[in-house]
């Protein structure tokens, strides 16, 4: 299993959310984060609410899925994310070593299957 996580604009996130679920992503969690990435340097920035304010809101997506997926999802993702500007965010890929599902206890695939959770 992989988990994708991709930091975007907020604005294209309906275009990202609606692209992987057309495409059968098992899940997608969203979450509002502020960017403070690539360019700044680590003295010109604090987590001050009056600099945080400065650095614009993105957002975090992330998807785990099975390893025969992964490079599919990440062109459906950057694709529905791309805007063709700098600042169109970037996409993580980690390994994931194990999941379970609470309420069943299915692990590996099963756990992220489509379907209740």
């Amino acid at each position: 299993m992989r988990e994708l996580k991709a930091f975007v604009r907020t604005r294209r996130v309906d275009a990202v959310i609606q692209a992987l679920r057309r495409a059968g992503a098992p899940g997608v969690s969203v979450s509002r984060v502020h960017g403070v990435g690539y360019g700044y340097e680590p003295v010109d920035f604090t987590l001050a609410p009056s600099e945080l304010r400065k650095a614009p809101e993105v957002a975090k997506v992330e998807v785990v899925c099975a390893d025969c997926d992964c490079d599919r999802l990440v062109g459906i993702l950057a694709g529905a994310a791309r805007t063709g500007d700098p600042g169109d965010g970037i996409v993580f890929v980690t390994p994931v070593e194990r999941a379970c599902k609470i309420r069943t206890g299915d692990e590996g695939d099963a756990a992220i299957a489509t379907g209740a959770t």
